[in-house]
Parts: C-alpha cells; sequence; structure tokens
C-alpha cells in the first residue's frame, strides 16, 4: 500500500521552523565565549537552562545532540510504520552513529568522542548509542547491535573475528547494508521522486568515497568499495578515479558522470579535496532538494528534506562548538558551514 503523506508533510514543515537560518549559524561563529555561545543556543532554542548551567564544549555538544534527537523523534512518532520508507531520515542516522562507533571502539576512543555528533534515533536512542560507545571492541558492539536486532548487525558480522579490522572496510560494508536497505524501502514505497533521491545519495558517497581512495597510497581494490544502487556514476568511472592517485585527477572523471546536475560544479570545484567537496556538495544538495519540494509540496520529500536540514545543522553546530575550543577563527568557522543560505 502506498503511504499517505500529507500530515506527515505538514507536521516536518512545522518542525523546520525550530531549525537555525544560516543567519543565526554565523552568528554563533562569531561568538568567542563559551558561556555566550550557551546563552545565544538558549535563545534560539537549542538548549534549554538546565543544560547551560556549565557551559562547556562537551555539555554543548551534548545539548546540540539532544536537541536533534527531540525533532527527530517528534518526526518518528508521527511517522508510524512509514518510517521504513523513509530510509534517508532515520536509518542513515544509524548508519552514521554506527561508522563512528565501530570507528571508536577500534580505535579504544573515550566513550565521549565515540558519541560526538551522534544524534538518537527511535532504533538507536540515547541509551543505546551509551552502551555501544563503552563497548571495548567491534565485536561488542556487533553483539549489542544483533541482540537488539538491528538491521545492520549482519555487516558487522565479518570483521568480529579479525584481530587488524580494516575500518575502512567495515565503513563501505555498513554503507553497502544501508544503501540496499535504502534502495528496497525507496521501491516499496512507490514514489518515483524518493528511488530518486536514494540513487543520488549513493551516486554522491561513491563521489567521496573515490576522492579518499585517490588521495591515499593502499592497495584497498576499488572494485571492493563501490557501492551499487546509483544511477549516474557507474563502477567503471568509478573504479578509474579512485585508481589515480590523485584526487584532484579523480574530481575531473568523476565530473562528467554528473553532467547537467548541480553535482558536477562542486566535484570540479573541490579539485579533491574531500572535506570541500562533502561541503559543496551538500549545498548543493539542499537546494536542489528544496526545488524538488516546490515542485511536489505534499510527497515525502518535506519530510527528507527536513532530516537533511537538520543533520546539516548538527554538523554545522558541532563544528562551531569545537571551532571555538581550538580557537578557529569566525570566518573560517563561517567558511566551514554547510546550511545553505534561503
Amino acid at each position: 500500500m502506498t503511504p499517505v503523506w500529507d500530515d506527515l508533510t505538514a507536521r516536518s514543515r512545522g518542525l523546520g521552523t525550530h531549525l537555525l537560518s544560516r543567519a543565526q549559524l554565523e552568528s554563533l561563529a562569531r561568538l568567542r565565549d563559551p558561556t555566550a555561545l550557551a546563552a545565544a543556543l538558549r535563545r534560539d532554542g537549542v538548549l534549554t537552562t538546565a543544560e547551560t548551567e556549565v557551559p562547556s564544549y562537551q555539555a554543548l555538544e551534548l545539548a546540540v545532540r539532544r536537541w536533534a534527537a527531540s525533532l527527530l523523534g517528534v518526526m518518528a512518532r508521527w511517522a508510524g510504520s512509514r518510517a521504513a520508507a523513509l530510509p534517508l531520515v532515520f536509518d542513515d542516522e544509524d548508519r552514521r552513529s554506527v561508522r563512528a562507533l565501530t570507528r571508536g571502539a577500534v580505535q579504544h576512543a573515550p566513550a565521549d568522542e565515540r558519541l560526538a555528533g551522534l544524534v538518537p534515533t527511535p532504533a538507536l536512542p540515547e541509551r543505546a548509542l551509551r552502551a555501544l560507545a563503552a563497548a571495548p571492541s567491534i565485536a561488542a558492539v556487533a553483539g549489542l547491535l544483533s541482540a537488539w536486532r538491528h538491521p545492520l548487525a549482519p555487516a558487522l558480522a565479518p570483521f568480529t573475528r579479525t584481530v587488524d579490522v580494516d575500518l575502512f572496510a567495515v565503513e563501505v560494508a555498513l554503507d553497502r547494508a544501508a544503501a540496499a536497505r535504502a534502495a528496497r524501502a525507496a521501491r516499496r514505497s512507490h514514489d518515483r521522486a524518493l528511488r530518486q533521491l536514494v540513487a543520488d545519495q549513493i551516486d554522491l558517497r561513491n563521489v567521496v568515497t573515490a576522492l579518499i581512495l585517490a588521495g591515499q597510497d593502499g592497495d584497498t581494490a576499488p572494485d571492493d568499495v563501490f557501492v551499487p544502487g546509483g544511477a549516474r556514476l557507474g563502477a567503471d568511472v568509478f573504479c578509474r578515479a579512485a585508481a589515480t592517485r590523485d584526487a584532484a585527477v579523480a574530481a575531473t572523471l568523476l565530473a562528467p558522470a554528473f553532467a547537467a546536475t548541480p553535482w558536477a560544479l562542486a566535484i570540479r570545484s573541490g579539485g579533491g579535496d574531500v572535506a570541500t567537496t562533502e561541503r559543496a556538495l551538500r549545498r548543493r544538495q539542499l537546494a536542489a532538494l528544496a526545488a524538488a519540494v516546490r515542485r511536489q509540496p505534499l510527497g515525502p520529500l518535506p519530510v527528507v528534506w527536513f532530516a537533511l536540514r537538520l543533520r546539516t545543522q548538527v554538523g554545522d553546530l558541532h563544528r562551531i562548538v569545537w571551532s571555538l575550543a581550538l580557537g578557529v577563527p569566525p570566518a573560517t568557522v563561517t567558511d566551514m558551514l554547510a546550511t545553505a543560505t534561503p
């Protein structure tokens, strides 16, 4: 049965009013004191009084995650069974979380560091994320996920008996598992725009992976890390770009696959730099999705648009908090923001 989206669309628009504007984020980036930042975040509705009594950077980062989790939780309650048809809303957050938590377990990072930037979801609420962050190994992470019957647990199984874990291989396995689930969910939704959006997301993830491979020395075979399911970037072009061992050259090979799309310029202008390219792709993705929502205002796209903007703002706020801690100049922080200007 095709889901009905009208009520969820309206509610996602309402939740969107709680998000910060680009101007608000730039204002936050100019602050030079954690107490002032806490006060501004409280004014903007991100923090509560209790969360800002002791405005440490860790407390501010945690409060941002809880703010995002609250908004996403409201969306999940309204979505009900329709959440299964929204892989780019809930599944993608879980993919990000499991990737970060497995990396933290392998590197034996402190639990608080493993949690940085993660947003709780209905499948992985804050208590679950904290339990995973305390796991001493990738096998322990996989065991907890398996016990909870989380759909990403099987992707970790091949790595639980390996002493020298290849983190890049783990991330690719999670990417492939999440992409397969997203593609199945999009097909079941009977929504053409959602299917295209999932394909675009897979393509753009492959772009970033190809740039990472091209920019490093190693023996990873490109064929082993390509994620199928995209509509524009084929495995042949991906492999040629990844094998160049020159990220700038790889970008010139990847861009033509996205001719007549907003992504081509972002890939070229990034010059092979992964962080720059990712920010440019995210900005153009937000702009393209906003345009698609105007063309199709009553389907699932407004829900996905809200979730993507929320995820982008979590990253921006996280960047603002820790850039302040590290003394990064405000102009540099502003340049790194991915939230688009209206």
